[in-house]
């Protein structure tokens, strides 16, 4: 097996493990199980626990972006489709997306307060995700009649969507609750935009 496989083993256990059971109550020793390798190989990758939760966000948002920056919206000129076809790309995408939960939510709920360098990384990492978003809604802000919210505003919005969607989708085991309400947001935007006539 290739570095590059053990450390996907690795990543990969580490974020299902973390996701069904928390951060704190995931060991080393469940990791290297569910991966198939050592501790030895876990050490040779990573100083530490911490060290793989921050290599795991990182992981995450790579494949997230990776899955997101295609799709049908990509082939669309203007902008205003473009805008609603990303929103309608990630509504289909959210089974394969959070279907187990959110890493960045459970580790803002687990470690905001107790672990600084997570807190700030977790902080980060939502901080990049709304300026990406807050872009791509831009045009749909452009469009709609005053007084308009700030596409920073609509991002922040989208995101508290979504990641009370996921809250809601693993308290009732219920994943659909997360396109459900991405479809929401989306027909609301689309609803509040200039008809043609």
């Amino acid at each position: 097996m290739s570095e590059h496989e053990s450390q996907e083993r690795l990543l990969s256990a580490a974020k299902t493990l973390m996701l069904t059971h928390g951060y704190a109550a995931t060991t080393v020793d469940a990791i290297c199980e569910k991966a198939g390798l050592t501790k030895g190989s876990f050490y040779h990758f990573y100083k530490s626990k911490e060290e793989l939760g921050l290599a795991v966000l990182r992981w995450s948002l790579r494949q997230s972006e990776s899955l997101l920056s295609v799709g049908p919206y990509v082939e669309l000129t203007d902008p205003v489709a473009r805008a609603l076809g990303y929103l309608e790309h990630v509504e289909k995408c959210s089974g394969q997306l959070w279907s187990g939960g959110c890493i960045l939510a459970t580790f803002t709920l687990e470690l905001a307060e107790t672990n600084d360098r997570m807190q700030r990384a977790v902080s980060s990492t939502l901080q990049g995700i709304a300026d990406q978003i807050a872009t791509i809604l831009e045009p749909l802000v452009e469009s709609m009649e005053s007084p308009a919210p700030s596409a920073r505003d609509l991002a922040d919005q989208f995101l508290g969507t979504l990641e009370g969607a996921i809250i809601l989708g693993k308290a009732h085991r219920d994943w659909t609750r997360i396109p459900r309400a991405l479809r929401s947001f989306r027909l609301s935007l689309a609803a509040s935009l200039p008809q043609p006539a």
